[in-house]
């Protein structure tokens, strides 16, 4: 998933002149007991852009609108934090 995401950032950095060296997103997955499965999908993605930059939205919508999101089942939360370090 975190792949996913990356490569759909890394595109739509590509193509608006966008550094993002540096980048990390990190994944942490929490099961349910009964039934045994996936519940949640912890997700933080840490950008080099300040928390300002006016392509905020354009990228929580590449994230959110990537394959591997679009594919999740609806009843799998995906909280995702967003750190800006630019």
């Amino acid at each position: 998933m975190a792949a996913c995401m990356a490569t759909i950032m890394g595109i739509y950095a590509e193509d608006n002149g966008l550094d993002l060296n540096g980048a990390e997103i990190s994944v942490e997955k929490e099961m349910s007991a009964n039934p045994r499965r996936i519940a949640r999908i912890t997700t933080v993605i840490t950008l080099p852009l300040p928390a300002d930059t006016p392509h905020k939205a354009a990228l929580a919508d590449c994230v959110l609108g990537s394959p591997a999101m679009r594919s999740l089942h609806p009843d799998i939360e995906v909280p995702i934090t967003w750190n800006w370090v630019g």
